[in-house]
């Protein structure tokens, strides 16, 4: 990392000075330069470079400014003493996972016992299931950014659940609310997949069956966002192969949005 970081550093220092060198020459008193063939060859090449450089810069700074930004939002949200206190919820906070730069956002509802135990939204059985749908698609957890709504583990009683999860309620949606919405402005995905009814209710405000809303694109924040069942359900359904065909649908449909190359393999994967 630093000597990424050194490099960044040496590139900006050179365009800086390749900016003041051109802005000198532009005002110089000087009506014309005499330049041979050869000098005129490489000034053309350095100023591709040049123009290179800065995009690269640019790029580099677009990437620290959004990595800054939701490192801050979490340092919010972990300190939102309002949240902190809901008595429904569990004490262990847990953000985000993924790349800020991806095109492909997934939303869930809350953490469960392994997430909460990591730290990681996604990391146990749904969430590793999870992964090979990703793998399948292409794709790695380092490929797409992934969240929940809510960002404590829900209660269950006391709070001695043991493994036992559940969904959090519409109240605990709405009082997290506002930090998936800063991620997505954040982020700013092209596409957004909400996984399960809970999370298609808090974040786009549905409460039709999934089977009613998937297949559809839906509007978010000036973001696109589909619909499709959360890998909890793919686990514990009585019709596994069916249901997950129904969500490999789904996230064909991604791909072809984001106009990701579909291989004949993925294209029939369940034909």
């Amino acid at each position: 990392m630093n000597n990424i970081s050194e490099e960044t550093t040496k590139k900006k220092q050179i365009v800086s000075g390749l900016h003041l060198l051109r802005d000198y020459l532009s005002h110089s008193n000087k009506d014309s330069l005499n330049l041979s063939s050869q000098t005129l060859s490489r000034l053309k090449s350095f100023s591709t470079r040049l123009s290179n450089s800065g995009k690269e810069i640019n790029s580099s700074n677009s990437q620290d400014d959004k990595n800054k930004r939701i490192k801050d939002l979490e340092y919010a949200a972990k300190n939102d003493k309002e949240l902190g206190s809901v008595d429904s919820l569990r004490d262990t906070f847990v953000f985000s996972d993924g790349s800020v730069e991806s095109e492909l956002m997934f939303v869930g509802e809350a953490p469960g016992y392994e997430e909460e135990k990591l730290k990681k939204p996604f990391v146990g059985p749904s969430g590793q299931l999870l992964d090979k749908i990703l793998l399948a698609m292409g794709l790695s957890r380092n490929d797409i950014y992934i969240s929940n709504i809510v960002k404590y583990r829900p209660k269950i009683g006391d709070g001695r659940q043991g493994h036992s999860n559940r969904k959090p309620t519409s109240d605990e949606m709405s009082l997290s609310i506002k930090y998936i919405l800063d991620e997505i402005e954040i982020i700013k995905p092209k596409l957004i997949v909400t996984l399960g009814g809970t999370a298609t209710k808090g974040l786009l405000g549905l409460d039709e069956p999934i089977s009613s809303l998937r297949g559809k694109i839906h509007d978010i924040n000036h973001c696109k966002a589909i619909v499709t069942y959360h890998p909890s359900y793919l686990l514990r359904s009585k019709n596994p192969n069916q249901d997950k065909r129904l969500v490999w649908e789904d996230m064909l449909m991604a791909m072809d949005f984001l106009k990701m190359t579909i291989s004949p393999k993925q294209k029939n994967y369940f034909k």
